[in-house]
């Protein structure tokens, strides 16, 4: 329980992130941790961009993770995973939705979104395994659960026990989301596919 743990999690308004980091630095509490968390959501109603940060271990001091000192980037929409994939530290990982949501406001003359994003995310970081939570949430029964999805694949790159994991699902959702939810954690911590640069 010496070292320090950071999780970052990244997307867009509406994707669940803020209740994603919730819910990992309520498994990091149950599993005995000192937790701190910071969130950047300004523009989050609208589609913009938000970060949850999660940083665990025997004392935490600080909530900011210094880049380049992320453990594991777990990225709701693939252009955010980029965006954010230098603050991963070396042989650190990064988990990614495969989703493609194209920013709701472009600034004229920017770029495109780049249709090459995948090749990009994985020339920008060692280990990167790019999920289709969307798919996996709707066969556990909500399409809405892809945060779950991620969640339950980042159980297995983490240090929690999974009692602790389940234990905050059944904390952080409604009664009438939790059985979805736990199905959902259960599909993402079985998917075993990586892939490396």
């Amino acid at each position: 329980m010496s070292r320090i743990t950071n999780v970052a999690i990244a997307g867009v308004g509406g994707q669940g992130i803020i209740l994603a980091g919730d819910i990992v630095a309520q498994a990091a509490r149950s599993a005995g941790h000192d937790v701190k968390k910071n969130e950047v959501h300004g523009m989050a109603q609208r589609g913009g961009a938000v970060v949850s940060e999660i940083r665990y271990g025997k004392r935490i001091y600080s909530p900011l993770i210094p880049d380049g000192e992320v453990d594991v980037l777990m990225a709701l929409e693939l252009l955010e995973g980029l965006r954010h994939a230098h603050r991963v530290r070396a042989g650190g990982m990064v988990i990614a939705n495969e989703l493609r949501l194209p920013p709701a406001v472009r600034v004229p003359d920017s770029p495109e979104y780049p249709d090459d994003i995948t090749e990009r995310l994985r020339g920008a970081a060692e280990n990167v395994a790019v999920v289709p939570a969307a798919e996996l949430a709707r066969r556990a029964g909500n399409a809405r659960a892809a945060n779950t999805i991620l969640i339950g694949v980042l159980s297995r790159f983490v240090d929690l026990p999974v009692d602790a994991w389940k234990s905050a699902l059944r904390m952080c959702l409604r009664p009438s989301l939790l059985e979805v939810n736990l199905l959902a954690f259960d599909l993402g911590r079985r998917r075993r596919k990586t892939a490396k640069r």
